[in-house]
């Protein structure tokens, strides 16, 4: 396996379950298969474990459709493997796609600080083991960026899931899709909180996963040869990640969050209908 700093993949576009699929997807398909990442644009919360809505999907079901959008096809799976059995099936695969607690990878700045689903690709290394790891981001805790790391296996995390996959022969590019739940219960949950620094906190993973989401979709878009004027508008949420940011240390210190961020939350999504919907087939109501 080499590393997973992939030449041509968009890292900056991508979130971190889909930095990795998307090293497959252009390593097994073609430059650029990885855009199609974003074919589907979506606002579509749940309630999350902390009990305010989220945007970020189960990991199993956004391995579905994301693997979809770019031709990978699962050949084995496995739940709950440790690091020895997570050796195992790297012995009988050329690269293993994982994904476990960034809390136990000692390769990202989230190590011993934070907890969240992370993805990496495995392969064996003689007696060790090679990582690769496309993430890119800036942390609270340093930058993280791609690159590939060889390690003792037991220095590995408990894998949640993982999985071999191989390509489709019978890829089809994905048609856009664009799929706006109405806002008005999100933005009431969060308003509504009566932990400040909880939402705040949430709010800025929030940001930040709609800020690259909006980017990933436009940037397939544009690959697909659309004309597509969104640059102000991904401006926009780029300002609004800041703004989370912002907030989130002024309520870690005790003090009142922006009180516009909610406006100008509110506004953001109701402008992508606008930027994003440019013509009636992309738009699926709900």
């Amino acid at each position: 396996m080499t590393a997973a700093v992939a030449t041509g993949v968009r890292t900056e576009l991508l979130d971190c379950i889909q930095a990795n699929l998307a090293v497959l997807a252009d390593r097994w398909g073609e430059p650029g298969r990885h855009l199609a990442l974003g074919a589907t644009l979506r606002f579509q919360p749940r309630l999350g474990t902390d009990g305010l809505p989220t945007v970020d999907p189960p990991v199993r079901q956004h391995l579905a459709e994301l693997t979809g959008h770019v031709g990978l096809v699962a050949q084995r799976e496995h739940r709950h493997l440790d690091p020895a059995g997570l050796r195992v099936m790297a012995e009988r695969a050329a690269v293993v796609y994982a994904v476990g607690d960034s809390y136990h990878m000692p390769w990202l700045p989230y190590a011993g600080h934070s907890h969240m689903e992370h993805s990496y690709l495995v392969a064996l290394h003689g007696e060790e083991a090679l990582i690769g790891d496309a993430y890119d981001n800036e942390t609270a805790w340093g930058p993280a960026r791609p690159g590939s790391w060889t390690l003792p296996w037991a220095r590995l995390p408990v894998t949640d899931l993982a999985v071999v996959y191989t390509v489709t022969d019978e890829y089809r590019a994905p048609a856009l899709s664009v799929r706006l739940d109405d806002p008005a219960a999100y933005l009431e949950a969060y308003a509504r909180c009566g932990d400040p620094v909880a939402a705040a906190r949430r709010l800025t993973a929030e940001t930040w996963l709609m800020s690259r989401a909006r980017k990933l979709h436009a940037a397939y878009r544009l690959h697909r040869g659309e004309s597509l004027d969104a640059e102000a508008h991904l401006r926009r949420w780029d300002q609004l990640t800041a703004t989370a940011f912002i907030a989130l240390r002024r309520v870690e210190r005790g003090r009142p969050a922006p009180g516009t961020l909610l406006t100008d939350l509110a506004a953001a999504l109701a402008a992508d209908r606008d930027v994003f919907a440019t013509r009636p087939d992309h738009l699926e109501k709900p």
